[in-house]
């Protein structure tokens, strides 16, 4: 008989190991999946982490009394560790506020300073609140931009409080996600702001702070559509913030309708439209909202108040369904986001499916709205044993599956 000679298969690895001018970091992006070959850091980080070193920047905001850093929009915690590592190196205490919308930004830079045991006096670590204004003066603000400009203008035009003459303002962007318009909008709401040739496809920003302008922030606004009886609120990074998004649009009718008193979640509520309407179909239900989104669960709580006036309900900021009681509701609803951060993928919706299984009562029903070329009904079968594919077009598809 023949040997056969096989290839050894291949592991894929996530590269972990960040080098930073203090030494090497362990770094790895939340939630953390055996899969993953995605690192956690993007050479824009890794440039303004050197320019802050070789410009010496933190030696100088250092030697100020009662030191004051913020960090905006760090994805997963390579500025924050790197920062407190540079801290810590130098024996100084330093506050660090940081701002991030999201919980799995949060959880991913509080993981990794653990793991790379950087929680320290020196290195006063804090978060804050993303629609909140900060109250303290800050000698350096440094960020990585944001995808979403309205977010952007919308928090830089309310650190404006916090900022000052001195105050040393550098972001960082991979140079295709750096439009023309972002640096509009920065000079519009920081002061003269330009940035640096590009290096690895990355550029830094630097903006001087300007005392004389008068930045209008318009968030959180307001619209109203025809399917939903009352305003709807949205904060500024929200998904489809200005109008009904057609995928959500395509799911509504579809949303059931009962006298009985049942628990129903809005899953990755945005700004809680699907689970308003649920409420106004459903006068006894009980609604959960729950996003990963800070500015999602305010707004959705604003828009149930809005429009369902006297009616109570609940509102978490998880990731997906974590923290919800298994087999405690009768129904979820979800418009499922397929990427994270700049990355498309499909773990997000494929955890929001396994979780909504694992918290639904027998007889429950999951209902899904997504685009048809990522094939939800497939995934949702897998988990489910079953979907029924209720409504299909050219670009979407509405799933239902019921825990058996």
């Amino acid at each position: 008989m023949p040997v056969s000679h096989k290839s050894p298969k291949r592991t894929l690895m996530t590269e972990t190991a960040f080098q930073t001018p203090q030494g090497l970091l362990t770094l790895q992006r939340y939630p953390i999946r055996k899969s993953d070959t995605l690192r956690a850091w993007d050479a824009a980080d890794e440039l303004l982490i050197s320019y802050l070193h070789d410009e010496q920047v933190l030696e100088q905001v250092m030697g100020k009394p009662d030191c004051r850093v913020l960090i905006f929009e760090d994805q997963f915690g390579a500025l924050t560790t790197s920062i407190c590592q540079a801290v810590n190196a130098v024996n100084k205490h330093v506050i660090i506020d940081v701002i991030t919308d999201s919980l799995i930004a949060e959880s991913a830079i509080t993981q990794n300073l653990n793991s790379n045991d950087l929680q320290s006096e020196c290195a006063d670590v804090g978060f804050l609140d993303s629609i909140s204004t900060p109250a303290d003066k800050y000698d350096l603000v440094i960020y990585k931009l944001p995808r979403n400009l309205a977010y952007c203008g919308d928090v830089m035009t309310r650190l404006r409080n916090s900022m000052g003459a001195d105050t040393k303002i550098i972001g960082a962007a991979m140079a295709k996600y750096l439009p023309l318009t972002a640096l509009a909008l920065l000079n519009e709401t920081v002061g003269t702001t330009t940035t640096s040739r590009a290096t690895k496809k990355a550029r830094l920003i630097f903006s001087v702070f300007d005392e004389n302008l008068s930045p209008k922030n318009v968030y959180p606004t307001s619209y109203c559509t025809d399917e939903v009886s009352g305003e709807l609120i949205s904060h500024s990074n929200i998904f489809s913030r200005e109008s009904l998004d057609m995928g959500t649009r395509f799911l509504l009718p579809f949303i059931p309708q009962t006298d009985r008193v049942i628990t129903i979640v809005d899953l990755a509520c945005g700004n809680g439209v699907v689970g308003v309407v649920a409420a106004q179909k459903n006068s006894k239900a009980k609604i959960i909202f729950c996003d990963e989104s800070k500015m999602a669960v305010e707004s959705a709580r604003e828009s149930f108040e809005s429009c369902c006036e006297g009616r109570d309900a609940s509102f978490y900021q998880m990731d997906c369904l974590d923290d919800l009681e298994k087999q405690s509701v009768d129904m979820v609803l979800c418009n499922p986001p397929f990427h994270q951060q700049n990355t498309v993928s499909n773990h997000i919706a494929w955890q929001m499916f396994k979780q909504s299984m694992e918290c639904l009562k027998s007889g429950g029903t999951l209902w899904v709205v997504g685009n048809r070329h990522l094939g939800y009904d497939v995934s949702i079968k897998k988990i489910f044993g079953n979907s029924i594919v209720m409504e299909s077009n050219t670009k979407f598809m509405v799933v239902k599956a019921t825990k058996r």
